[in-house]
């Protein structure tokens, strides 16, 4: 008599799954007790006690809470390839919602300066756009050691750069960060830009003379519509609050050198040089 015995395979990858996916319920249970605390308290300043500045900083802080949980839950709910954790760009978006919900809390409560919210907000649009540019160019990776170097090298100077920035985006003011500092800005940035140059351009290269290199580079994990659809709205805030803060870098920069030479803005004119000084 052959007995046939039914075993269960055990596939580490589908416990992998099955494991982040009890993570991500829990963590949208804590989600959703912390939404009906806030809700429970805004309801009890509302009846109980009168319409002051306690009140609307608990209406606010609701307010943050659901557009916040909402923000959480469609991410949560487009990763259907259980791509948090593993992908950098709705990682990273995950991370800067769940955070900015934070910071936005500490500074309606007024537990730390009124403008660090502000600033952490910026500071997460930055992060934001600098995984942009790192996934993009990750995809320059190919079985070719030149070309993966260079490509390591300009993240890492991306990486450095956002460590650069960060103490301009918290300075009290302008004049907290000197001369120095902005060219020093504009020497990362020549370097970024120029390792991701010969990084292209070795790509090409090692292709053209090896054509077995092409489909070499790693595979992107799958991308659902829904998850599409969020990158592309985050990405185009991204783009809006870069540009702002590069006029802003900008200027800042322009007065910081004016001032070193002595010159004042009256003595700028239309042409972008000044009349009276030689030397600006």
């Amino acid at each position: 008599m052959v007995e046939h015995v039914n075993k269960t395979d055990h596939h580490p990858k589908s416990e992998e799954v099955a494991k982040f996916g009890k993570l991500r319920l829990a963590f949208l249970y804590i989600l959703i007790g912390g939404l009906a605390i806030s809700a429970l308290i805004s309801v009890i300043a509302i009846l109980i006690g009168e319409f002051n500045q306690a009140v609307i900083k608990a209406l606010l802080t609701t307010f943050i809470f659901v557009t916040h949980s909402l923000l959480v839950l469609a991410i949560v709910s487009t990763d259907k390839h259980n791509q948090l954790g593993k992908s950098l760009i709705p990682t990273t978006i995950l991370g800067a919602v769940i955070a900015n919900m934070l910071t936005s809390t500490l500074g309606t409560w007024e537990l730390w300066l009124d403008n660090l919210s502000w600033k952490s907000f910026l500071f997460y649009m930055l992060v934001i756009g600098v995984v942009f540019l790192i996934t993009v160019i990750l995809k320059l990776r190919l079985a070719h050691k030149a070309t993966n170097a260079l490509v390591y090298v300009t993240v890492g100077l991306l990486v450095l750069m956002t460590a650069i920035l960060t103490p301009w985006i918290f300075a009290p003011d302008a004049a907290f960060i000197g001369d120095f500092y902005f060219r020093l800005i504009g020497a990362v940035t020549i370097l970024s830009a120029t390792a991701l140059s010969i990084a292209a351009i070795i790509n090409r290269i090692a292709v053209a003379q090896n054509h077995k290199l092409i489909g070499s580079d790693p595979k992107s994990l799958p991308i659902t519509g829904g998850t599409l659809a969020i990158n592309i709205v985050v990405g185009i805030m991204v783009a809006i609050f870069w540009s702002y803060g590069l006029t802003v870098l900008l200027t800042q920069a322009l007065t910081s050198d004016s001032q070193r030479h002595g010159c004042t803005t009256s003595d700028y004119s239309s042409y972008g040089r000044y009349r009276y000084y030689p030397d600006c």
